[in-house]
């Protein structure tokens, strides 16, 4: 028995199932397959976040950082997440590794990932470094809704 699991290991059968299950495995696991919010310029968001009455959320990742993926994968691809935030916010996304404007400078991320809650008019509401679940995100949408005024309206 040993030695016909041995000889399959070692006739190369084996490897090629293997790795293409592990590849699957990894690009299931990516965050880039997942359907995130649409994200805008800053100066678009803004514009919009007036005429639609919206607040703004700036994300603050790197390719590199796992938690960052892990919030993309699974808070910012949840359809329940997605059927709240689309009605209240509009998202732009900074990666930092890439930020010619210092918007990670400017509203002071230095964790990631770090959402960074605004106004239409571009005051910040809130914060919230640190990646976080679906239902603690949730919450803080609502809070935020609620904070600055847009909870009463039709559709909330």
């Amino acid at each position: 028995m040993n030695n016909e699991k041995t000889r399959r290991l070692s006739s190369g059968r084996f490897w090629p199932r293997s790795l293409l299950a592990l590849l699957i495995w990894l690009g299931s696991a990516a965050p880039a397959g997942a359907a995130e919010f649409n994200y805008r310029g800053l100066d678009e968001a803004f514009r919009l976040a007036g005429a639609e009455q919206k607040l703004v959320m700036i994300f603050f990742w790197a390719e590199w950082c796992g938690y960052c993926n892990q919030i993309r994968r699974e808070v910012f691809s949840d359809p329940g997440v997605h059927e709240i935030f689309d009605r209240k916010f509009l998202a732009v996304s900074v990666d930092v590794e890439k930020d010619p404007e210092g918007l990670a400078r400017k509203y002071h991320a230095r964790a990631l990932p770090t959402l960074v809650f605004l106004k239409p008019e571009g005051e910040v509401l809130g914060f919230l470094p640190g990646a976080v679940d679906r239902e603690t995100f949730l919450k803080v949408l609502d809070y935020l809704i609620e904070e600055a005024g847009l909870g009463a309206e039709q559709g909330s």
